[in-house]
């Protein structure tokens, strides 16, 4: 049962890695960056000082006179390993080429070995000498080229495979090129030096391919996650979440005042469309919009929140959980908002080409409420208070026949016979500006032609006044 499990591991690792063969791609210059400015960086510049001094002294103890130029034939790869981290802190672009870097320095590791070989042969006198010497050089022939052949930062496996024969082959004529002899002994040894390399090679590629397939994966169901919860909480809840914050504590709990906005589709159950819920959907969308205009984290502030959708309906408030972001009264902000958001309700009805008109109402009230979360399972943010019931029933007060009798007239001396319904709170009335003051028409609720009882009005016992405002 394992191996096939391996077997498909490694063919899901496979099938990803070729369909982002780019990012792959990346990742491995990244891994090839790593490794010349890495400990294995430098574990081969210490790897090359010790050989080139036990060459040397070799050398001394034979009575090579090109004995000082052993010290210096590693010099080429010596130099692009020790320069390459400094040329990256100046051109970070250089990186890219990483792969061919690190392929370059595997050519010259092993053009520096064939002049080695070729300083210590031409001066081996008899046959004797050249056998031993072929025999000590030979033991090294299989370790260099399955170094260099390990080390491939190459996309497709097949590229690294023929890379592997080209080094093999060249290697090889290198040896051959130096000594005749010395190439006979080591024909095993490059045999073993490609295959143990091309297993190396394999395991490590392999690797990094898992490592990235892991990682990518990683971020992207990360990343989905956060896309996902994003359309759960505001972005400074991630925000808080990802610092390590409880969810209870990423928005205000404490009781608070705000005016809250009640919209209502008036006669919705009488519109009649296959698009009526995009058509609602397209509304609330434009609402959201306008109620996160000025969003910030710190402090909290935007112009509206969005406590809930009703189906046909609308309610947002001003003031709590959000602090407002304007500098004037909290009533005209509201009532500003309300307008906007009718203003951006007849843009959506006159995209939505409906034969009959349709007309809106919102009711506004200021009172206390207070946020909440749920007490378990799903915890969303809700917020409850005496001011949402209120405006609601403000909101309703549309559907009382003698009231709707008086919008009606109003309407009518307007010359307007379909419109929106704007009802506020006194207490929001009070707060308003001379300029929104001006818009509304009073109600006095002790007039017999609209008194409706004490306990009509309980919800608001404090209500002595009323205040529309009617737009088309």
């Amino acid at each position: 049962m394992v191996v096939p499990e391996l077997k498909g591991e490694r063919q899901k690792y496979s099938a990803y890695c070729r369909d982002h063969l780019q990012e792959f791609g990346y990742e491995l210059c990244d891994e090839a960056s790593q490794l010349i400015r890495g400990w294995v960086g430098r574990v081969f510049l210490v790897l090359i000082l010790i050989t080139s001094v036990a060459t040397y002294r070799y050398a001394i103890q034979t009575n090579n006179p090109d004995a000082p130029l052993t010290l210096f034939a590693y010099a080429l790869p010596v130099i692009i390993v020790g320069l390459f981290p400094l040329i990256i802190n100046f051109y970070s672009g250089i990186e890219k080429f990483s792969p061919v870097i690190v392929d370059t320095v595997s050519i010259t590791s092993l053009l520096s070995f064939a002049f080695i070989c070729y300083l210590l042969f031409t001066n081996v006198d008899t046959q004797v000498e050249r056998e031993v010497l072929s025999n000590r050089l030979a033991g090294q022939v299989n370790f260099i080229l399955l170094i260099v052949i390990a080390l491939s930062y190459h996309a497709t496996y097949q590229f690294t495979i023929v890379r592997n024969l080209l080094l093999t082959v060249f290697f090889s004529a290198l040896i051959f090129a130096v000594d005749k002899e010395f190439f006979a002994a080591s024909v095993l040894q490059l045999l073993q030096g490609f295959l143990s390399g091309s297993v190396v090679s394999w395991i490590f590629y392999d690797g990094v391919r898992a490592r990235f397939y892991s990682r990518s994966t990683d971020a992207s169901t990360r990343q989905h996650l956060v896309k996902q919860l994003s359309k759960l909480v505001y972005s400074h809840q991630l925000e808080m979440i990802k610092n390590g914050e409880e969810l209870e504590a990423t928005m205000p709990l404490k009781e608070g005042k705000a005016i809250v906005s009640v919209f209502d589709v008036q006669r919705s159950a009488e519109i009649k469309h296959e698009k009526t819920q995009e058509f609602f959907l397209k509304v609330f969308e434009s609402f959201l919009e306008i109620c996160m205009r000025g969003y910030e984290h710190n402090p909290l502030r935007s112009r509206a929140f969005r406590l809930k959708e009703t189906g046909d309906g609308f309610i947002s408030t001003v003031g709590y959980p959000f602090l407002p972001t304007e500098a004037r009264s909290l009533a005209d902000s509201a009532v500003s908002t309300a307008l906007t958001m009718l203003d951006a309700f007849n843009k959506e009805v006159e995209k939505f080409n409906y034969l009959r008109p349709i007309k809106a109402a919102i009711g506004l009230a200021y009172n206390s409420i207070q946020g909440t979360f749920q007490s378990a399972g799903i915890r969303s943010y809700d917020l409850y208070g005496e001011a949402i019931v209120q405006a609601a029933k403000y909101e309703e007060l549309r559907k009382r026949p003698e009231l709707w009798d008086l919008f009606s007239k109003h309407a009518a001396k307007m010359g307007i016979e379909y419109f929106h319904l704007l009802i506020v709170q006194e207490v929001v009335y009070n707060s308003l500006s001379s300029s929104y003051k001006d818009l509304f028409v009073e109600i006095d609720l002790t007039d017999p032609r609209v008194f409706t009882g004490e306990e009509d009005m309980c919800y608001d016992t404090e209500a002595r006044y009323v205040y529309f405002y009617i737009t088309e």
